[in-house]
Order: C-alpha cells, then sequence, then structure tokens
C-alpha cells in the first residue's frame, strides 16, 4: 500500500434502517468513518460534515453547500486542517470505536458492505505536481536536507534520510522557492507528508 492509498478518502452509499440512501455518504479514511455528506431532504442544498471520533469539533468543521461538488471541496478543505492534527494514538482510539459500534438493523452492515466505494474526487485539497527539488527542513537552529517530490498549494511529499528526529512543525525552504511553515501529516519509511499552514 503506498502513501496515496493510505490518504485515499472514499465514499460509500450510506444505509439508513436497512434501506440505501441517494444522495447520502458515508467519508471513509483508512475504513474509518470520518463525516457525511448528503443532499437535505426535501431542498436543493447539500451539508457535509467532517469529523473524527474523540477529537473536538470546531466550527470549521461542517456546514451547508450548494451541491455535490461543492460538498467534496469543502469537505476536503477541513480535512486537510483535521488530518494532521491526528496521533496515531488518536487513530486508534477511532477504528477501535468504531469497530464496537453495530447495525441497527440486521443486514445493514453486509449491504453497506457491498456497497462500492468510490474515490472522493480528487481527494486532495489542491491539485498535486510532482516534482523534484531539493529543500532544506529548518526547526530549532537545526537544519535537514530533503527532496521535495510532489508538492501543492496545501501541502508536499519530501524524502529524507531518516524522518526520526523530525519534528511535527518546521520551516521547509525550497530551492528558488520562499520558506513555508509546514506541519506533518503521515510519515512511511523515508518520506514525509506534510501540510502547508
Amino acid at each position: 500500500m503506498t502513501d496515496d492509498d493510505l490518504e485515499t478518502i472514499g465514499l460509500r452509499p450510506a444505509v439508513v434502517d436497512g434501506v440505501r440512501r441517494d444522495d447520502d455518504f458515508e467519508v471513509l479514511w483508512r475504513g474509518l468513518p470520518i463525516g457525511r455528506i448528503l443532499k437535505q431532504p426535501d431542498n436543493a442544498h447539500w451539508w457535509w460534515g467532517c469529523n473524527v471520533y474523540g477529537q473536538p469539533a470546531t466550527p470549521g468543521d461542517r456546514g451547508p453547500a450548494i451541491n455535490f461538488k461543492d460538498c467534496q471541496v469543502r469537505f476536503k478543505l477541513a480535512w486537510a486542517r483535521i488530518r494532521p492534527t491526528l496521533t496515531e494514538e488518536a487513530i486508534a482510539i477511532a477504528m477501535q470505536h468504531a469497530e464496537t459500534l453495530q447495525p441497527t438493523q440486521p443486514g445493514a452492515t453486509e449491504q453497506a458492505a457491498q456497497e462500492r466505494l468510490q474515490v472522493l474526487e480528487n481527494n486532495r485539497a489542491a491539485q498535486r505536481h510532482r516534482v523534484l527539488k531539493s529543500g532544506s527542513i529548518e526547526f530549532n537552529g537545526g537544519v535537514i536536507d530533503c527532496l521535495v517530490r510532489n508538492i501543492s498549494e496545501t501541502g508536499a511529499a519530501l524524502e529524507v534520510a531518516s524522518p526520526l528526529g523530525i519534528p511535527e512543525t518546521f520551516n521547509l525552504v525550497i530551492s528558488g522557492d520562499s520558506s513555508r511553515r509546514c506541519q506533518i501529516a503521515w510519515r512511511r519509511d523515508k518520506r514525509i507528508g506534510v501540510a502547508f499552514t
């Protein structure tokens, strides 16, 4: 499984009282429910909510949208803000909680599992561009060299000799570019993903 696979957000049609609902989707990340996107009953507008069990809600975590595409964009922006704040412990607690949830109707789990999971359209908040630029991670007077493998308006993937010792927040300086404040979103072997703050 690649880093991109681990960060993919999927949509699954919601099943309520054993019935699949049109224009109503559970949002999943690593199999963990992280929110909902749905069309409001008897209304042309849509609604979205982004939340992880055990995490405090903030005003920007939910709201109305004008259509399905607008919901996805708003959801992605909220997730880009929330995802870097999740620790592995918080993710494990949310996963444990999700496993304890039982369906209210017999067969609801099987029906939901059979529904095809679709990838949230362009699940990144901004389009990613593959690059190969040298950069440096700067923090508390220390500097670590890195390679920028891809970049967007909201974040980047960096290749480093080792992710050990790199703090959760730092300044990223890309050659030929300005410095950007970053927060780590994920760490995998010799690669880290960062969100620009």
